[in-house]
């Protein structure tokens, strides 16, 4: 499964953050594909697999003391079954 989360850094938090953001934990299964710095807000962007929803959810929940974070399920375009 794909997974985007975004984050926010919280005020104060932002040499943590780039220290975390730099250097993650990576639970077992779980690979990034990309982790971007951005201009404005959000301040971040992870673009990385999981297994599931609790294996994302233990690789997002390392972030959550240095930056709000939101997360999406990734979903590849071709595989959308489009109703009308």
């Amino acid at each position: 499964m794909l997974f985007v989360s975004q984050l926010v850094v919280m005020p104060g938090q932002l040499e943590e953050a780039t220290r975390l953001f730099k250097h993650p934990k990576l639970p077992n299964n779980v690979m990034v594909h990309e982790f971007f710095a951005m201009f404005g807000k959000p301040d971040a962007l992870v673009i990385f697999e999981a297994p599931d929803a609790i294996t994302a959810a233990d690789f997002v929940t390392q972030f959550g003391h240095v930056a709000d974070t939101t997360t999406s399920l990734a979903l590849p375009i071709e595989e959308l079954k489009w109703t009308s």
